[in-house]
């Protein structure tokens, strides 16, 4: 049984948070001995650039027997993309069982892309009639949608400001069932053109409820910086650590380096020795990665850089960190020689970073080049937690141990039911309507028991941008 549902959108705006919605559905009542319906209900387009769509799974009146959700899967795009785990919001889930009809529909929510174009749910149920004999069926449920995009920000009136949006979700496939799950740590690299089939590349860290077991470097490939596929032939991850209590991997930073190769660098921490080690692996197809070297290699008496950043540029390679052993953190910077290789790294350098926002310190963070100068979005935390109520703050210099910040988020921190938290971030500098700022992925907390965590996708705005006066 299919039931499909189109609806036209309709219009309507307030401020910043501006919203499409798509008209409701009528449900007519059907008639009794009827299967239940699965229906499109609703979709919400975001500021940042998402839709959540809903959808209601109703029983019929007077329908023999008792109805019991087993699985719920969604797929977004031609009929030809794979099905997906749904990870509906709602009471529509796997192990629910229908009301009945008198006391109202089960209800599910999904955020998906904003370009998804078309949508589709599948409820697989079962059935114990009176007889005790059991049945199945499957409902499908399906929608075309307008696009939603992101509201442009107007200018602000403090012109030393880059602001936008909160972002769209990101789904990212992981090595973690489901392999769409929960992650964090986005590092992206553009490849105007493309680099072996992909013009965008990811590194992530798959964190499902804050599980170091799984917290591996991942990479993810992409030709819109949307929709995120595992190159065929990837295995996954590129490096495996147990987790606490023992070592455990995070902090990933991709770069591309010489002879069109790429990089991927991630901390690893080692408790039972007092030892961070900054490890690397190089591609030259995006699937066959060498097997992890060594950067760098720190006592925990001595420094803890974590969040590494790095660029190759005038033939040797630099990098910035945070290091957590003092207090206050603060942001070092290295350089390195031809290759990443440990020996070839001298003595930390301190950054100046200006007086960061009240009652915070330096926790994440990335860097790029933007002509001459260096930018950065700069996650804070609360001092003396690790990444409490934090924020992603621009920063921007002509030197690489000279930083001015925005004191300033630059993304909302609250993004109802998605997240509470910022984390690291991942922008470079580009332009959407004809307007120059900076496209960004970044990776966010929602604080429950336990935690969730994914990665959105924004643009930044403001005077501050590349390409504009300062």
């Amino acid at each position: 049984m299919r039931v499909t549902s189109r609806r036209p959108l309709a219009v309507a705006a307030c401020g910043v948070l501006a919203a499409l919605v798509v008209g409701l559905p009528s449900h007519a009542q059907r008639p009794s001995g009827a299967e239940p319906s699965l229906a499109f209900d609703s979709a919400l387009c975001g500021a940042g650039g998402d839709l959540e769509v809903g959808f209601l799974l109703t029983d019929a009146v007077d329908a023999p027997g008792t109805y019991a959700v087993t699985d719920v899967t969604l797929r977004t795009g031609p009929e030809s993309s794979p099905w997906r785990d749904a990870e509906l919001g709602g009471t529509l889930q796997p192990g629910a069982e229908l009301p009945g009809a008198e006391a109202g529909p089960l209800s599910g929510r999904v955020l998906v892309p904003g370009d998804a174009g078309r949508v589709e749910l599948k409820a697989e149920l079962e059935r114990t009639p009176a007889d005790g004999r059991t049945e199945r069926i499957e409902l499908h449920a399906e929608a075309d949608l307008d696009a939603c995009t992101p509201i442009v920000p107007e200018q602000l009136e403090v012109p030393d400001r880059v602001w936008g949006p909160y972002g769209g979700k990101r789904t990212i496939p992981t090595h973690v069932s489901p392999e769409g799950g929960q992650t964090t740590h986005p590092s992206v690299v553009r490849v105007p053109g493309g680099w072996n089939g992909y013009e965008y590349w990811m590194a992530h860290t798959p964190y499902p409820s804050g599980n170091s077991a799984h917290e591996d470097p991942n990479i993810v490939a992409s030709n819109d910086g949307v929709t995120w596929v595992v190159p065929a032939g990837l295995d996954n991850p590129i490096d495996d650590q147990p987790g606490l209590p023992g070592p455990y991997n995070s902090d990933t930073d991709l770069q591309m380096g010489p002879d069109n190769t790429m990089y991927v660098f991630w901390r690893v921490v080692i408790p039972d020795a007092s030892q961070e080690r900054i490890k690397y692996s190089s591609s030259t197809d995006g699937v066959n990665w060498t097997a992890p070297a060594e950067a760098l290699r720190s006592s925990m008496s001595a420094r803890r850089p974590l969040s590494p950043s790095l660029l190759y540029e005038n033939g040797h390679w630099v990098m910035w960190a945070i290091d957590i052993l003092p207090s206050p953190n603060r942001m070092v910077y290295f350089v390195g020689g031809a290759t990443p290789a440990k020996a070839d790294w001298g003595a930390p350098s301190t950054v100046a970073l200006g007086a960061m926002q009240s009652g915070k310190e330096p926790w994440h963070l990335s860097v790029a080049r933007d002509g001459d100068a260096y930018i950065g979005l700069l996650n804070d935390t609360a001092q003396g937690s690790t990444g409490r109520d934090g924020d992603l703050v621009f920063v921007t210099g002509t030197s690489p141990t000279a930083f001015a910040n925005s004191h300033f988020g630059a993304i909302p921190r609250l993004k109802p039911g998605m997240h509470d938290h910022l984390y690291r971030a991942t922008m470079f500098a580009d332009t959407e309507y004809g307007v120059p700022g900076y496209r960004v992925w970044y990776s966010a907390r929602l604080a429950l028991n336990p935690n969730v965590w994914n990665i959105q996708q924004t643009f930044l705005h403001g005077a501050a941008v590349h390409g504009s006066p300062p």
